[in-house]
């Protein structure tokens, strides 16, 4: 479906993740206001997307901790030669590592957070160690989460593919986590320099 408005056509794309709308904007001849002075395009993108990136660091974090909350659950319940599942050590490891992952993404996050709120020099870096550390732990979860359900986790029926698929989407939304581990090293070098 597209709409046209005042040179702006919007054409709603179907996308990996089913559970969120994503359209394609195409500008012609589109009126625009400039944001800034000349010249200051870049460093006001750059902000935006820092805060962008701890906003979306801890909607990754919500979805990972969503993801071992379901294992756990899952491993407590499932019965596998006579067991639950949960009690065998892969399975264990597995759940340990999720936790440790998200614990990690967590703090990275609220440091993010803090340099947000405070208008903090230090959000560039923290708003990048917050994205990496994120987009490691909610992929990791949401395997893993998968893994724990075994043939389950692929179907309709359970939502795991669901927190899977958010995460891959997640993880390229305002620049993949490849763009922010260079960011966070740019930026760290910049600070060493100085």
């Amino acid at each position: 479906m597209s709409h046209e408005i005042g040179g702006v056509k919007r054409e709603t794309l179907q996308t990996l993740d089913p559970t969120r709308g994503h359209a394609r904007l195409t500008f012609t001849n589109a009126n625009a206001e400039r944001i800034g002075r000349a010249g200051e395009g870049w460093d006001i993108a750059e902000a935006v997307l820092d805060r962008a990136a701890v906003l979306i660091a801890f909607e990754q974090i919500g979805g990972a901790q969503a993801c071992l909350d379901m294992a756990v659950d899952y491993a407590k319940t499932r019965y596998a030669f006579s067991r639950q599942i949960g009690s065998y050590q892969a399975i264990k490891h597995k759940l340990a590592d999720m936790y440790v992952g998200i614990e990690l993404a967590r703090s990275n996050a609220y440091y993010g957070a803090w340099a947000l709120s405070t208008q903090s020099s230090q959000l560039p870096i923290a708003a990048a160690a917050a994205r990496v550390a994120a987009c490691d732990a909610y992929y990791f979860a949401a395997k893993e989460n998968v893994q724990a359900h075994g043939g389950m986790g692929y179907t309709w029926e359970v939502d795991c593919h669901l927190f899977y698929r958010r995460a891959k989407l997640l993880a390229v939304q305002a620049g993949g986590p490849g763009v922010w581990k260079e960011k966070l090293v740019r930026r760290l070098e910049l600070k060493n320099a100085a």
